[in-house]
């Protein structure tokens, strides 16, 4: 940069500073010469910037233009974090839940024994207490459902605006997939597949095809992992109606225990999904 030339006469006794650019603007960031004409207002001391005519003698100031920052998305955490809390509940209720058909399933065995020693008062309270895990479990299973659902419905909508790419469903089967008969054995693991591809970093924003994108085997371990817990769950529930014989109560015991070690398992899978969507899309710029 030259030096300043103050050579030129003063107005009002404040000498003229004239800067001329640098040929090479700084960091590659071209530079905007925006022209501001400093003049003193008669009855104030003060230098004031008016509209007034420019001249070849007034300085120039040099604005520099600012990269812009992209608009990124915002994934559901808060939803995430609610439906995880729910999920891992659920899961915790199952285990438990196994762990009392053991209970019930070795006080009946005594019961039936040649010389029992259980009471009626323990046989009560066991079954008293396997009825109200039951209902935890149906009440877990649908608030965990529901906080899912708010989810998925966020994760869709934040896929179709980081990726143009068609889906295979609209956005409202994110709900409707759910309670559809027969066609929710297998369509909501269908709308969670494609915001999985959507929202990969290595799916392109515009253009692309998700068919083309690899699919998640964990979202496929997840789903079935899921439909088998409620399969068994189902199923010891029709046993528990036959009978109450000692052999009855062992197959519940193994079923609930099935059952439980089940949703554990899916319970993970599915938090890991559920986290791996929400850190990708956070780093995907929103295209609309």
């Amino acid at each position: 940069m030259t030096d300043p030339d103050t050579t030129a006469t003063p107005a009002f006794g404040i000498p003229r500073i004239e800067v001329e650019p640098e040929d090479t603007p700084p960091f590659g960031i071209p530079a905007v010469s925006v022209p501001v004409h400093l003049t003193r207002d008669a009855d104030d001391e003060t230098s004031v910037i008016q509209d007034t005519p420019l001249t070849d003698d007034d300085p120039v100031v040099e604005a520099i233009a600012l990269p812009h920052e992209p608009e990124l998305a915002r994934p559901a955490r808060a939803a995430r974090f609610v439906a995880s809390a729910f999920i891992l509940l659920t899961a915790a209720v199952g285990a438990l839940s196994a762990w009392q058909a053991w209970r019930s399933y070795w006080l009946v065995r005594d019961f039936y024994s040649a010389i029992p020693t259980v009471t009626n008062e323990q046989l009560q309270t066991a079954t008293d207490r396997s009825t109200w895990l039951s209902y935890g479990w149906m009440a877990g299973v649908a608030l965990s459902g529901v906080a899912f659902i708010v989810w998925l419905w966020r994760a869709r909508i934040n896929a179709a605006r980081v990726c143009d790419a068609p889906h295979r469903l609209r956005i409202r089967w994110s709900v409707l997939s759910w309670f559809i008969p027969i066609g929710n054995l297998w369509l909501p693991q269908m709308v969670l597949g494609d915001v999985w591809r959507a929202s990969r970093p290595d799916t392109p924003a515009r253009g692309g095809n998700l068919r083309k994108v690899r699919a998640g085997k964990l979202i496929g371990v997840w789903w079935a992992l899921f439909l088998l817990t409620h399969a068994v769950d189902l199923a010891a529930v029709n046993l528990i109606k036959d009978d109450s014989s000692v052999q009855t109560f062992e197959r519940v015991f193994f079923a609930n225990a099935a059952s439980g070690g089940l949703a554990v398992l899916s319970a993970l899978a599915i938090l890991v999904v559920m986290r791996r969507v929400d850190r990708w899309q956070a780093d995907r710029e929103l295209i609309r």
